[in-house]
């Protein structure tokens, strides 16, 4: 189907959009634009489409046919059951992050006081918080806009956690008995920075250094500072960075320090025990 082509029904839209996307990415474009099931795709292609509906599916192909990411285009990203809003100054949510949630859970015990440090849109945070309600959650960020972003996504999510601007642990002095965090783990010069959707995301939150080691080094040797007696840190990194990390855990003097892996089996997420 050629740019031009007229885009007056559901199903000329979704042949349009089919012709130059996968076919998943193309549907869900589709039928947000749209506002439609997806099942209506199929079961109702000959509905017409009002013209400033066509026009969004015209844009938002561009966009992904120039590579910008589905979830900026569409300004969300769904994350251990919540509709997060997302936007292109936060990393996108991923569900490799959701080994993260996995891992700290059991480690969060009634009343505990959790720190997600580099919160981004606020998603472990909020998956945290939405399954114990009975912790105290702060998120922190470096990026002012990402606090306000983190700040929004609990409001609509109804999600109790407290959001404060801060570098790394700077500024913040109690102490957590659980300290989770994604942070920038990507080496400066890593190819993959150049490919996929990684082009449209903001480096200060991919980039951890020159070996992509500098950020985390930094997080797990002050993390102690800031952790009660028997606290937890966990921290999630690159698969091929899980015994350089838990290298880092054990001069920092952290006990029972243990790597998990993600659901594509690799290591993803290290943790440890403050003595």
């Amino acid at each position: 189907m050629n740019a031009g082509a007229a885009l007056d029904t559901l199903g000329a839209c979704a042949a349009y959009a089919r012709h130059r996307l996968p076919r998943l990415e193309a549907d869900l474009l589709v039928r947000q634009a749209a506002g439609v099931p997806r099942v209506h795709l199929y079961a109702f292609r000959e509905r017409s489409m009002r013209p400033a509906a066509s026009a969004v599916v015209r844009d938002w192909i561009a966009r992904r046919e120039a590579g910008e990411p589905v979830a900026y285009i569409l300004g969300e990203r769904e994350f251990w059951g919540l509709n997060l809003e997302v936007a292109p100054g936060a990393m996108i949510p991923r569900p490799d992050t959701e080994t993260l949630v996995a891992a700290a859970l059991p480690l969060v015990k009634a009343n505990a006081k959790v720190l997600d440090v580099g919160t981004g849109c606020g998603a472990v945070a909020l998956a945290i918080a939405s399954e114990r309600t009975d912790v105290h959650v702060v998120a922190t960020d470096i990026d002012a806009a990402c606090v306000a972003l983190a700040r929004r996504n609990a409001e609509c999510c109804g999600v109790a956690v407290r959001t404060r601007l801060a570098d790394g642990f700077a500024g913040v002095t109690e102490r957590f008995d659980v300290i989770v965090s994604n942070p920038p783990y990507v080496a400066a010069a890593d190819p993959h920075l150049q490919c996929g959707d990684l082009r449209f995301e903001p480096r200060r939150a991919l980039v951890g250094g020159a070996t992509g080691l500098e950020f985390l080094t930094r997080l797990v040797a002050e993390a102690p500072r800031h952790l009660e007696p028997g606290g937890w840190l966990a921290v999630e990194h690159g698969h091929e960075q899980g015994p350089a990390v838990a290298g880092l855990f054990r001069r920092a003097g952290f006990a029972q320090v243990a790597t998990r892996r993600d659901l594509a089996g690799h290591l993803r997420v290290t943790l440890g025990r403050q003595p």
